[in-house]
């Protein structure tokens, strides 16, 4: 009996169980309980005398760095949580506890810049987060995303518009709203880094690269098992890398976990981003004898699996339609498939809904620069004229001899295209070609090959890549028969004696080199030249010989295939640099290794050395240097042969003359690979396609007109650009605040604060500081600080946007860089934990104050069904310290501002908070009682006002997912009519390739299954969206009391 009493006294006592809506502190971070829930078994008596129940508690982080995190926990169960007590006002203050105000203001800049509204779709906040100089046109994606429930967009803006820009303020803003928490980047390999480095300089958004390296790494660190994709919140992965085996088998595992539809998580990931969306559509297929269908490739059938599995998903490609409209379809149905379906009809409305497209043109006032395109003529020479003339006859004879069919025309083209790129390139071309075992033939499908619409990102005409395995395999149906013994050894010969000497046209180059790199023959000037071709043979031989002509090694960089991505961001950092401080004058690049990278910063110049038969390489290599921040007129030049009757003449002239057309956009941008593909096959192969003209509405047609371009600048967003430093101020955004919220936050975590640089502050209008030596808790914030060219030197830093604009030597720390948020995260955790070093009371003296009042800053959080935050801000609630009524909120809130936007901020003296002591401790104090009124009744109104935004919001989302569904409804009924017509009319086989016939199958059967879903899908559709807006609870507390003092009044307490 007395150990039944001693067990019974020793056993704790169980933990105060909280309530819904409560803020609780659980495994040292801050959250909301969502939900309290009993366990339905009992815990065991064995452990206690009395069974009980269990509980799970649902909660809802409320940390900047977890936006969005949901945890269950059993509340008997968990150790060292805590209940923090009901954030209203204080009902004691003390004099002695008053907060320094500058301290406290800090505190509160945090608090407000967090707030962040979903319900409002025309407030955006990520300009504000960026350290970008935003245009009025980048807006308009962010508009669109957040007029619809889910963000599916097309950017297919111009080359250089600033796309990455445009998904990062995207990316940013489903952050800050809470709509997203994880992010996929998809994009070819020698991008990653440049992706990795935008999003961390400009949004602050730390994104992991996931290839083998990290896989070795995660392995060794968390064991054999680890996933990345499970790991890290916000991912980067190649192209190249996806649709292989690892990285497919990582992303089953997390697949699997996005269970069905119809219950449970929808998305494994919450964003998906794909640059260079191109590269993921189907490889066109045969543009000669006839219509042809594209085929999937596994990049497609990679990136289509992750799309099915991503909530919003952004797709970027200035030159997205290769000219077949199947191609284009499936790309489309990855960006929505409630919209759009492989094969299916476009539905032209849908498209523009879907697509963002500006052209440069269509810009004026934004510095964009018109550019210039000239001709570099050169005299060929006799040996490169009779060598062409011979190939010419060779592959013209060789064609007749082999039956003149189509795939004879594939071997003409891709000879010709290597030697008019290089003597040296085609000899060992040549050289593979004859040392290679006839392979299985050629069909006509391979010409996809020849023109480059499918080459992979890294494809730069090596011998195991696809167009030089074309030219292989070409042995076994079109062999060169009608070369007599000997001949085509003698043309390798002829090609590979280039190996160290320049021909007529590089000769050309050289002097064009010299006159602008150092006119002089000895002085270097600050002039730079970037130089493409297609082939990494031509770049190997382009670099022996400039390299004898003097172009040392500092001053001729070159990046290729084989360039590794850290060497190639050095490099790119080394040519975009000032030209006083680095030597490199000349870049030379292959198309493959050079799309994506900007070099508009002090080069305006770019040489094609040979033209792709592909016009989207062309306009890609030119987007290098003309693009936003292009401060010259952007020169393009390319090679002209000074008027000739040869066949090498009349070949190179006539690809002069494409490439003048392309550059000079001439072509329209979705039939351009079409057309030039046509005039190219009509011009080699001296002959005319045949296309099947198809009947009735022309997709090519609706796809042309959306892709034309169209500025129809939303007022909004203009309104936004001109009124950008406003609403700045509004956010109070100012460099002195954000510096003093780096400052508190350094010095109530016991580091030491930030050093103003005055001697570099001599250059610019703004202040310049340098980060003094920070703990290991602030080293993330601090990466970015050095350069590439300077690693381990951190650059000094500035809070003011206008001192930091065009210098590279200087960091803008805006509101979304890592140091600001990891301020921002800790003093906001400060303000609500148990121990926090605030006691959220000031007073301050004020001179041109009108009446003394005081004001409680007060936090309303709406939270939705599942935890989603929908809505948070900050206001103010005031009422007079002598009379009764409340203060007009505008007047409160202004008055408020000018207490604490100033510098120099006083404590008001002792005897003054004294008084206020006394006002405020006595029992129902009158000014406690009517500042509680004030802020109750200010919580309500917001409330309901934000309820009825959702609201507006919730029937705006519903109508618009009703509307896509019926139209896409119709879009499919009317293409499964329209295909059924093709088929009966081709009786069965529309496609002489039976893995095209079977696409065009799986496509048609897709659509049918589409459309007997659709029903369903569409009431999954509006459940979420209802479900989003469901149980909206809000959270009101009160953060801050701040008195402030009109001067009399404080000289009056004192005596």
């Amino acid at each position: 009996m007395l150990g039944d009493k001693r067990t019974k006294s020793a056993r704790p006592a169980l933990p105060t169980l909280p309530e819904p809506g409560q803020v609780v502190e659980v495994r040292g971070s801050t959250w909301a309980v969502a939900n309290v829930q009993a366990q339905g078994l009992p815990r065991s008596p064995a452990d206690e005398s009395t069974a009980g129940l269990s509980h799970v508690i649902d909660l809802q982080s409320l940390d900047e760095d977890r936006l969005g995190e949901q945890l269950s926990v059993v509340w008997e169960l968990e150790v060292g949580h805590t209940i923090s007590p009901p954030q209203g006002l204080p009902d004691v203050i003390y004099a002695e506890a008053f907060d320094d105000p500058t301290t406290l203001a800090g505190f509160v800049d945090a608090m407000r810049w967090g707030a962040v509204t979903s319900a409002d779709p025309n407030r955006y906040q990520a300009p504000f987060w960026s350290g970008v100089n935003v245009e009025a046109y980048q807006l308009e994606p962010l508009r669109r995303a957040l007029g619809a429930p889910r963000t599916n967009l097309l950017l297919a803006d111009d080359v250089g518009l600033g796309k990455t820009i445009e998904a990062g303020l995207v990316i940013q803003e489903l952050f800050l709203r809470h709509r997203a928490r994880t992010a996929v980047i998809v994009c070819p390999p020698s991008l990653a880094l440049k992706w990795q480095d935008e999003m961390r300089e400009k949004f602050g958004l730390d994104f992991t690269i996931v290839n083998s390296d990290l896989m070795a790494q995660v392995r060794r660190t968390h064991g054999l098992h680890a996933n990345p994709f499970q790991l890290f919140p916000r991912v980067i992965v190649s192209m190249a890398w996806l649709p292989q085996v690892r990285a497919q088998r990582l992303l089953r595992d997390v697949y699997a976990q996005a269970t069905n539809p119809k219950t449970g998580k929808r998305f494994a990931f919450d964003i998906l981003v794909v640059d260079e969306a191109h590269h993921v559509a189907p490889s066109s297929p045969s543009a000669a004898g006839g219509r042809g269908y594209a085929v999937d490739t596994q990049r497609t059938v990679a990136v289509r699996q992750l799309a099915d599995k991503c909530e919003h998903r952004l797709f970027l490609s200035a030159t997205p339609h290769n000219g077949h409209p199947e191609s284009f379809t499936a790309l489309m149905e990855m960006i929505d498939p409630r919209r759009f379906s492989r094969g299916a009809l476009l539905d032209s409305k849908a498209l523009k809904d879907v697509t963002v497209r500006r052209l440069k043109t269509e810009l004026s006032g934004k510095g964009f620069k018109k550019r210039t395109v000239s001709a570099l003529d050169f005299t060929p020479s006799d040996g490169e004229q009779e060598s062409f003339a011979l190939l010419d006859d060779i592959v013209t004879k060789s064609a007749k001899q082999n039956g003149t069919k189509p795939t004879g025309d594939i071997v003409t083209m891709l000879l010709k295209k290597r030697f008019l790129s290089s003597p040296f390139a085609f000899g060992m071309t040549l050289s593979h070609y004859l040392s290679s075992k006839a392979a299985r033939g050629l069909s006509e499908d391979d010409y996809d090959d020849v023109f480059g619409e499918g080459q992979a990102d890294e494809e730069e005409g090596l011998w195991e890549q696809d167009e030089a395995e074309r030219l292989r395999e070409s042995k076994g149906s079109d062999p060169l028969v009608a070369a007599d013994p000997g001949q085509l050894e003698s043309l390798m010969e002829w090609g590979l004696s280039y190996e160290s000497r320049a021909d007529s046209r590089l000769d050309r180059l050289i002097g064009f080199l010299d006159a602008v790199c150092r006119p002089d023959g000895k002085t270097w000037s600050n002039e730079r030249v970037v130089i493409f071709t297609e082939y990494a043979h031509t770049v190997d031989w382009l670099t022996r010989v400039l390299r004898q002509r003097g172009y040392v090694e500092e001053r001729l960089s070159v990046i290729q295939g084989s360039t590794k991505p850290e060497d190639r961001e050095y490099i790119r950092s080394q040519f975009t640099a000032d030209p006083a401080k680095e030597p490199v004058r000349v870049l030379l690049a292959t198309d493959a290794a050079g799309e994506g990278i900007d070099l508009q910063t002090h080069c305006h110049r770019l040489v094609n050395f040979d033209i792709p038969f592909n016009p989207s390489r062309l306009e890609q290599r030119i987007g290098r240097i003309d693009r936003y921040g292009q401060s010259e007129e952007p020169q393009v030049f390319h090679f002209v042969p000074v008027a000739g009757a040869s066949t090498y003449a009349a070949d190179m002239d006539f690809m002069s003359r494409i490439a003048r057309k392309i550059a000079q956009v001439q072509y329209d941008l979705g039939s351009a690979n079409q057309v030039v593909g046509e005039e190219i096959q009509r011009h080699f192969a001296r002959r005319t396609p045949t296309k099947a003209k198809a009947k009735g509405v022309d997709t090519n047609e609706v796809i042309n007109a959306a892709l034309a371009g169209g500025m129809e600048l939303n007022s909004r967003l203009t309104q936004l650009e001109q009124g950008y430093d406003a609403s700045r101020t509004e956010m109070h955004l100012d460099p002195a605040n954000l510096r003093r919220v780096v400052d508190t936050a350094l010095r109530i975590n016991h580091q030491s604060l930030l050093v103003p640089n005055h001697e570099f502050a001599q250059d610019t209008d703004g202040e310049v500081f340098e980060l003094p030596t920070l703990t290991s808790g602030w080293h993330d914030t601090v990466r970015g600080l050095d350069t590439r060219l300077n690693p381990g030197v951190q650059r000094p830093i500035t809070f003011d946007a206008d001192a930091a604009k065009g210098r590279d030597d200087l960091v803008y720390v805006h509101l979304g860089h890592p140091i600001v948020q990891k301020a921002q995260r800790l003093l906001r955790r400060s303000l609500w934990s148990v121990d926090s070093p605030l006691n959220r009371v000031t007073a301050v003296v004020v001179d041109d104050m009108e009446e003394s009042f005081v004001a409680a800053v007060t936090r309303m959080v709406l939270v939705g069904r599942g935890g989603i935050r929908l809505h948070e801000e900050v206001f103010l609630a005031g009422v007079r310290v002598k009379g009764r009524r409340a203060m007009a909120e505008e007047k409160a809130e202004a008055a408020l501002d000018k207490a604490l936007d100033r510098e120099g901020l006083a404590l008001a003296q002792p005897q003054v908070r004294d008084q206020l002591c006394d006002l405020w401790n006595v029992p129902n104090a009158p000014l406690r009682v009517r500042l509680e009124e004030s802020m109750r009744a200010r919580a309500d109104r917001r409330h309901d006002l934000v309820l009825e935004q959702l609201a507006k919001r919730q029937d705006a989302d519903t109508q618009r997912a009703h509307e896509i569904f019926a139209a896409f409804r119709t879009n499919l009924r009317d293409s499964l009519a329209a295909l059924k017509a093709a088929e009966d009319e081709a009786q069965g086989q529309l496609f002489a390739d039976p893995d095209q016939q079977r696409q065009w199958r799986r496509d048609v059967e897709a659509m049918t299954r589409r459309l007997e879903e659709l029903d369903d899908e569409e009431a999954r559709e509006i459940g979420a969206i209802t479900d989003r807006y469901a149980d909206v609870k809000p959270h009101t507390t009160a953060a801050a009391v701040v008195f402030a003092l009109t001067r009399d009044d404080a000289e009056g307490w004192v005596e």
